[in-house]
């Protein structure tokens, strides 16, 4: 019986007990938070060239109507489209690489073209370099 009173009082005492630092409410764990300070340095966790955008990858939300065309670059791989967005967002496109409503279907020195389905219609969308661009 004096074992069974003792087991009580334990048991009181451990279960009653409160961490001495506050848990948040939605973690068992606690999390360290960083801040990155970037002092004119270049942010790490941005990748080093452009984006990933096969397969329909980050660029997939990509409009056309919203893109500036800013330069072609071209080598042994094939050409690549350099584009912005409406909010100066810059992208690197390939053939194949998907945008909303079709894929770019081919990309030459002069620009890129765009092959937009829309209602089982495929159209052409080109958007060229301007004059003051080329080189």
């Amino acid at each position: 019986m004096v074992s069974h009173v003792a087991g009580s009082l334990l048991c009181l005492i451990l279960f009653n007990q409160t961490p001495a630092t506050p848990v948040a409410a939605d973690t068992l764990f606690p999390v360290e938070q960083w801040q990155y300070n970037i002092k004119g340095r270049r942010d790490p966790f941005l990748p080093l060239i452009g984006t990933d955008l096969s397969r329909g990858g980050v660029a997939s939300h990509l409009s056309v109507e919203n893109l500036t065309l800013i330069g072609v670059l071209w080598g042994d791989r094939g050409y690549y489209a350099l584009v912005k967005d409406g909010v100066n967002q810059g992208y690197i496109l390939k053939k194949g690489d998907r945008v909303v409503g079709g894929k770019v279907g081919e990309i030459n020195r002069d620009g890129v073209i765009f092959d937009m389905t829309q209602a089982g219609v495929t159209t052409k969308y080109e958007l060229r370099l301007q004059e003051k661009q080329r080189r």
